[in-house]
């Protein structure tokens, strides 16, 4: 009984045949956890992520000629064009 103890691995509860199989699990597990981690940091990212684009990418609100004196005022269109463009909408 005594020498039992003194064996390679039996102290760790291993029969000196088996310890492949823990091994690979040990692997796979490891490999598991990681891919699951990576899963949800990702979908994270996406769902923390999504809430900022939509407020960006909204069109803005208000009439076309709330529109058109908002890009007459940036400079995107000129003079000639923004009243040309306030007949057609009147």
């Amino acid at each position: 009984m005594w020498q039992n103890w003194h064996q390679p691995g039996a102290m760790m509860g291993y029969d000196g045949g088996g310890w492949f199989w823990g091994m690979a699990f040990h692997g796979f597990s490891a490999i598991l956890f990681i891919a699951i981690l990576a899963v949800v940091l990702i979908l994270l990212f996406r769902w923390f992520g999504a809430g900022h684009q939509m407020h960006a990418s909204t069109p803005p609100a208000g009439s076309a000629l709330d529109i058109l004196k908002a890009r007459y005022a940036r400079g995107e269109i000129d003079r000639e064009d923004y009243l040309q463009r306030k007949a057609d909408l009147s």
